[in-house]
């Protein structure tokens, strides 16, 4: 009899987490609570919904690898493919930001986990991925 309230609490402890870690990680990358994909806010931003799921984007994908730091790797990736790197995407496409400090940019953020969410500023090209918008390749 004891189990049922036992695995509610478990179940409500688990989608809480879940829940608050989002704050959390959205203070780890530049704008992470701006991020929008398609007129829509996402505040899970590595994962395949706004909310909450288990299921990671390709940029939740990279974020984790990167041990869920802002590195000037995954600031100069392209997690999605579309050409612009995650640090346009994300307002640092000079990849300088460090957490608690201001991003260069804090308008137009697209989403760097989904190809159909593009921003339109200008591409410095200066911290650019081989093969994503502004990058000269040989």
């Amino acid at each position: 009899m004891m189990r049922t309230p036992m695995v509610a609490w478990l179940v409500g402890v688990s989608l809480l987490s879940g829940a608050l870690g989002h704050g959390t990680y959205q203070k780890l990358f530049p704008n992470g609570d701006k991020v929008m994909r398609n007129g829509e806010a996402w505040p899970a931003v590595g994962h395949m919904s706004p909310g909450y799921t288990p299921d990671k984007n390709p940029f939740g994908l990279a974020f984790s690898a990167a041990g869920h730091e802002w590195t000037t790797q995954l600031c100069q990736e392209d997690s999605d493919g579309d050409g612009q790197t995650n640090g346009l995407e994300l307002g640092d496409p000079l990849c300088e930001w460090t957490p608690g400090s201001i991003p260069a940019r804090t308008e137009d953020i697209s989403h760097p986990g989904f190809s159909d969410s593009v921003t339109a500023a200008a591409d410095t090209g200066a911290a650019s991925a081989p093969g994503a918008s502004g990058t000269v390749l040989p």
